[in-house]
C-alpha cells in the first residue's frame, strides 16, 4: 500500500499540477492524468468514465477494458475488481466535478483500502483536471472563433475573460502548492490561500477558521481578509454548528447563503458588517473536517456559480493539503523525540530537557535528579512470552511510570527496558520519595494478555547540577550499584561507585572465563533433622575461586552473572556436577539412601525454553533418582508470568523431581499459588528465622509459615540458623528441618563425604 504522508501528498499534488497545465489537447490531459494518477498511487490499472463509456484507461490489455466493472465501480456498486495476473484489487471512484467525464477509477493490488486523506487527494487532482479541460475546451473554441467572422467578437471576449481567470487560478494554486511544499510556515500559507480565494472570487471577505484541538466544539478564526478590527475581534471565536463555517464544519459539506441577511443561522457582526452573501467550504486534515474556508461580499444580488463553487472546494482542499503537511511535519518531529512504542520521549528528548533544566537550574541554584531504571528479569518476559508480551508489558509499565511522576518531571524511554526520569527542583527527600513512588507503582501485577505479571526494577539516582553527560553517568552508576545488590532496590549516586563500576566491568570480564578456567565449584551445606541432627540432604551452594579476590559467594557475582545472562551456562554446569555428586555420595553410603540434593534455580533459567531438556539430561547422564534432586526456586521468580510458571513446573514434576520455594516469605507467594504449583518444600527464609527468639509477633510469623507447610503437607526448612536459641524455639514450633552455621557451613564435596561416612549427628553440646 502507497505510504500516504502529507509531504507525499503536497508533492503529488504539485507534480500534478505542473503535468496536467503542461497539455494543448484534452486527448492529451486526459490520458496524461490517468498515467500520472496510476504512478503515483502505484495502481495496477486506472480509467476516465464519460457517460457513454470508457474515455481513456491505462493498464488494461488491448481491447480488453471491463467496462461494466468500472462503471460498477464508478457508481459505488462494487469496491474491487479482479485483474488477470494480478487477482482481486481494492477499487476507488472519484467524480469528475462540472465535467461531461463522470468519474475517475483506480485498482491496485494491495488489499487494504484507500484511506481517507487518498481520496482527499484523488478529488483535488479531478478538480484541478476538470478545470484544466474546460481551459483546453476554452481554448478550443477561441480558436475556433478566430475562423469565423468579427460579429462573434463578443462571444470571443467572454471566453478569453473566462480563459484568463481560469489560467489565474491554476497559477495561484501552483504558488500555493510551492509553498507548502517550501516548509512556509503554516499560518503565512492559510493566509495565502484567503486572500487567493477571495482575489479570485471577486469577494471583499474572506476567512478560514479551524477547530480548537484543546475544544473540539469550539472554533478559531486563523486568517481573514475585508474584516475590520472590531469584526474581527467579535469573530475570533466561534461554535461548530453554529454559523456559515460553523455549519459546514458539523455538515462536512459546503453551505452557500445568498441572502445572508435574513438566514436564521447569520452571525450579527457580519450581518452588521453588511453581509449580503457567503458560502463556505468543509477543510480536513486525516480525512476528518476540522475547519472551514468562507467566502462572503457585500454586494447586493451576488449569485455563486457552480464554476465558482468549485473554485472555493478548490481552494478549500489546497487548504487541507497544507494542514497535512504541517500535521506530517510535526507528527515527523515527534516520531524523532518519542519512542514509537510508549510514547514516551525519547533519550533524544530527555537529553535536550535536560539541558535546559540544567542551564535553569544553574541560574535559581536549585537541583536537579535524573532517575534510571531497569526492570528486573525482563529478558526472562520476552524468553517464555515473546516479545509481543514484552512489547505489551514496557507500554503498560510506561503508564504507570508516566502516572507516578510529578506535574513538571519527565519520563522517558531511554532504551529496551530501561527507563529514566528527569525531576526538577528536587531536595534530598524528594529523590526518596521519587523513587519509592515508582517502586510502590510496581506492586500491582501488570495483565499481560490474560497473564498477571509482577515485574520490578532497579533505580539509580543522581541529584546535581553539573553538566548533563555526568549527571547522566552519575545516574547509570547509582543504577548499576543498586543492580549489584539485588532486585527492587535504589541507590543514590556516591563518588565512590566510579571505583565499584569499574570493578564490575573487571569481574564481568573474568566471569566470563571462569568455566573454561575450572575455577566454579560447588560447596555443599547439611539439611538436617532438627530433633535429631541427622543429616537428610545437602544443598549445593556455588563458589568462585577468583585468581585475585580468593573465594567468592554466590551472592557476590551470582547477580552479575543473570544480568550478563552467565548464568545460562553456569546453571547448566551446576545441575550436572550436583547430580553427579550425589551419585557418587548415594553410592559411597548406601546407608543415606533418601540423600537429596538441592540445586537453586535462577528465574532467567526459569524462563529457558531448554530447561526441561537440561534437567532430563542431567538425571540421564548421572542416573540419579529424580526423586533425590530438589530444585529450589525463588518467590519472585515464581511470579513473572504464573501460567509459563506453573506449565514448567508441571514439566519438571513430570520427570520425578521435587520443587522448593526458597526465601519463602520474602516475595509475593500467596495461599493460591502454594494451591496452584506443585511445591513438596517451602524453606522460611533467613530473616524469619533471625526473629524467631524475638517478640511475639516475630515467632508467630515462623510459626504461620510451618503451620501453613502442614496444611498443605509440605516439608518445611527453616534457612540461615546460627544460634542454639533458634533451634530451640524451631523445634517448639514443630519445624522438622533447617540448615545454617549453627550445624554446619557449607563445606567441599569430599568433607561432606566425611560427614556421611562418620554418621555424623550435627548437633553442636
Amino acid at each position: 500500500m502507497v505510504s500516504l504522508r502529507a509531504s507525499w501528498a503536497t508533492q503529488q499534488m504539485a507534480e500534478f499540477l505542473a503535468a496536467v497545465s503542461s497539455f494543448d489537447t484534452e486527448e492529451l490531459a486526459m490520458r496524461g492524468a490517468v498515467e500520472r494518477v496510476a504512478e503515483a498511487f502505484e495502481a495496477e490499472v486506472a480509467a476516465l468514465i464519460d457517460s457513454d463509456s470508457v474515455a481513456v484507461a491505462t493498464g488494461f490489455p488491448a481491447g480488453r477494458t471491463p467496462e461494466a466493472e468500472l462503471r460498477a465501480i464508478a457508481t459505488g456498486r462494487k469496491q474491487a475488481l479482479k485483474l488477470a495476473g494480478v487477482g482481486e484489487c481494492g477499487a476507488i471512484s472519484v467524480p469528475v466535478e462540472d465535467d461531461p467525464l463522470e468519474a475517475l477509477v483506480l485498482a491496485r493490488s494491495d488489499p487494504a483500502r484507500f484511506s481517507p486523506e487518498e481520496e482527499n487527494l484523488l478529488r483535488a487532482m479531478t478538480r484541478i483536471l476538470g478545470l484544466t479541460l474546460q481551459m483546453l475546451r476554452v481554448l478550443a473554441n477561441e480558436r475556433a472563433l478566430r475562423e469565423r467572422s468579427e460579429s462573434q467578437s463578443a462571444e470571443n471576449a467572454i471566453l478569453l475573460d473566462s480563459l484568463q481567470e481560469r489560467q489565474k487560478l491554476l497559477e495561484r494554486l501552483s504558488r500555493i502548492q510551492s509553498s507548502i511544499a517550501s516548509r512556509m510556515d503554516l499560518d503565512e500559507v492559510l493566509d495565502r490561500i484567503v486572500r487567493g480565494a477571495a482575489e479570485l472570487l471577486g469577494d471583499e471577505v474572506c476567512g478560514m477558521r479551524l477547530v480548537d484541538a484543546e475544544q473540539p466544539h469550539r472554533t478559531i478564526t486563523v486568517a481573514t481578509t475585508g474584516v475590520g478590527p472590531e469584526v474581527r475581534e467579535a469573530t475570533h471565536q466561534g461554535e461548530v454548528g453554529i454559523g456559515l463555517g460553523g455549519r459546514s464544519i458539523a455538515e462536512r459539506r459546503l453551505i452557500v447563503v445568498e441572502d445572508y441577511g435574513n438566514w436564521a443561522g447569520a452571525n450579527p457582526s457580519y450581518a452588521a458588517d453588511g453581509v449580503r452573501a457567503a458560502m463556505a467550504a468543509p477543510v480536513r486534515e486525516d480525512g476528518q473536517v476540522v475547519g472551514a474556508l468562507t467566502v462572503s461580499t457585500r454586494r447586493e444580488g451576488r449569485r455563486y456559480s457552480k464554476a465558482e463553487r468549485e473554485m472555493l472546494l478548490m481552494f478549500a482542499e489546497h487548504a487541507s493539503l497544507a494542514l497535512n503537511d504541517a500535521k506530517a511535519v510535526r507528527d515527523a518531529i515527534h516520531q524523532a523525540l518519542h519512542d514509537p512504542l510508549t510514547g514516551l520521549p525519547n533519550r533524544t528528548l530527555l537529553r535536550d530537557r535536560l539541558e535546559h533544566t540544567l542551564a535553569r537550574a544553574q541560574r535559581t541554584h536549585s537541583q536537579v535528579a535524573v532517575v534510571f531504571l531497569d526492570l528486573d528479569d525482563f529478558n526472562t518476559i520476552n524468553d517464555s512470552l515473546g516479545h509481543p508480551a514484552g512489547d505489551e508489558l514496557l507500554a503498560a509499565f510506561a503508564r504507570r511510570l508516566a502516572a507516578s511522576v510529578r506535574i513538571g518531571d519527565t519520563a522517558a524511554r531511554y532504551g529496551g527496558d530501561e527507563f529514566a526520569v528527569l525531576v526538577e527542583d528536587i531536595g534530598g527527600e524528594d529523590v526518596a520519595d521519587a523513587a519509592h513512588r515508582i517502586l510502590e507503582a510496581l506492586e500491582e501485577p501488570f495483565v499481560v494478555g490474560s497473564r498477571e505479571v509482577f515485574i520490578s526494577a532497579c533505580i539509580g539516582i543522581a541529584v546535581g547540577h553539573e553538566a548533563a553527560d555526568e549527571l547522566l553517568r552519575n545516574a547509570d552508576l547509582a543504577l548499576y550499584r543498586a543492580k549489584s545488590k539485588g532486585q527492587g532496590r535504589y541507590e543514590v549516586f556516591e563518588p565512590d561507585m566510579h571505583a565499584a563500576v569499574v570493578e564490575r566491568l573487571e569481574l564481568e570480564g573474568d566471569l566470563q572465563h571462569a568455566l573454561d578456567r575450572d575455577q566454579l565449584e560447588l560447596h555443599y551445606q547439611p539439611i538436617v533433622k532438627l530433633r535429631t541432627g541427622e543429616i537428610a540432604g545437602v544443598e549445593a551452594l556455588l563458589r568462585w575461586e577468583h585468581h585475585e579476590r580468593g573465594l567468592l559467594s554466590a551472592a557476590e557475582f551470582i547477580p552479575l552473572a543473570e544480568d550478563t545472562r552467565l548464568i545460562l551456562p553456569i546453571g547448566r554446569w551446576v545441575l550436572r556436577e550436583a547430580c553427579r555428586q550425589a551419585v557418587r555420595w548415594r553410592q559411597e553410603h548406601p546407608e543415606y539412601p533418601a540423600l537429596a540434593v538441592s540445586v537453586n534455580l535462577s528465574s532467567v533459567q526459569l524462563g529457558e525454553l531448554g530447561l526441561i531438556d537440561e534437567v532430563a539430561g542431567a538425571l540421564q547422564e548421572s542416573r540419579l533418582d529424580p526423586q533425590s534432586l530438589i530444585l529450589e526456586l525463588t518467590e519472585t521468580a515464581f511470579m513473572i508470568d504464573t501460567e509459563a510458571v506453573a506449565r514448567a513446573m508441571g514439566k519438571l514434576k513430570k520427570l520425578g523431581v521435587q520443587l522448593a520455594v526458597d526465601d519463602f516469605g520474602t516475595g509475593y507467594a500467596s495461599l493460591q499459588h502454594l494451591r496452584r504449583f506443585p511445591i513438596d518444600v517451602l524453606k522460611i527464609a533467613k530473616s524469619f528465622v533471625d526473629g524467631v527468639t524475638g517478640a511475639s509477633h516475630e515467632s508467630a510469623l515462623a510459626r504461620s509459615i510451618i503451620d501453613l507447610g502442614g496444611s498443605f503437607q509440605l516439608r518445611v526448612v527453616a534457612e540461615g540458623i546460627e544460634r542454639p536459641e533458634q533451634h530451640e524455639r524451631l523445634v517448639e514450633l514443630g519445624c522438622d528441618l533447617g540448615q545454617g552455621f549453627h550445624f554446619a557451613p557449607p563445606v567441599e564435596a569430599d568433607a561432606l563425604s566425611d560427614m556421611l561416612a562418620e554418621g555424623a549427628r550435627l548437633i553442636p553440646d
